[in-house]
């Protein structure tokens, strides 16, 4: 049982990289620039959110439920495809910007029809790629009602319904004067 409560927890930290990803104004500047479908970042967010509000409820019933509990497990690989397809993108990018930054631009001039062939190589291994997990989450979204999985209420920044249970204020202990 605690290996699935520390899953869930490894879930949601996964999905909010994602999420903080896919919120970057450089991710998208990224696919502008690459001419890559910026419709997939758009939908992989879509799809990422739909998931995470399943997320809770599967967590409780996976328990109870074994199908639940694959159904989990197959998310849980399909959360992971997306944040490796992420991280390379992310690579990319700094690459990118760190090659910019140190490289003359007749250097990069020179070599631009080598580079060319290589970020189309690039786009199309993250373009299908991207695909093929979209497919998989629109697949597993649509087994919720089949699971009898509900849509839990979660915060837009996608950490969860549960509050901190704290009495803290500024800080401090509400009781403290301190503060």
């Amino acid at each position: 049982m605690a290996a699935e409560l520390v899953g869930g927890a490894l879930l949601s930290a996964f999905l909010q990289v994602a999420f903080d990803k896919l919120a970057s104004p450089q991710f998208l500047d990224f696919f502008r620039g690459r001419k890559l479908d910026e419709k997939l970042l758009g939908n992989l967010n879509i799809m990422l959110h739909s998931i995470n509000a399943l997320a809770d409820d599967a967590e409780l019933k996976q328990f109870t439920d074994p199908h639940v509990k694959a159904w989990l497990f197959a998310v849980k690989e399909a959360v992971f495809d997306a944040e490796d397809f992420l991280g390379e993108i992310d690579y990319e990018l700094t690459r990118c910007q760190v090659q910019a930054q140190y490289e003359p631009q007749t250097f990069t001039y020179k070599v631009s029809n080598f580079f060319n062939s290589t970020f189309t190589s690039f786009n199309k291994k993250i373009e299908s790629g991207m695909k093929e997990v979209l497919e998989k989450l629109e697949y597993l979204a649509k087994q919720k009602s089949d699971l009898g999985l509900k849509e839990g209420t979660y915060s837009a920044d996608g950490s969860g319904s549960k509050l901190p249970s704290s009495s803290l204020v500024h800080g401090c202990l509400a009781s403290c004067c301190c503060c």
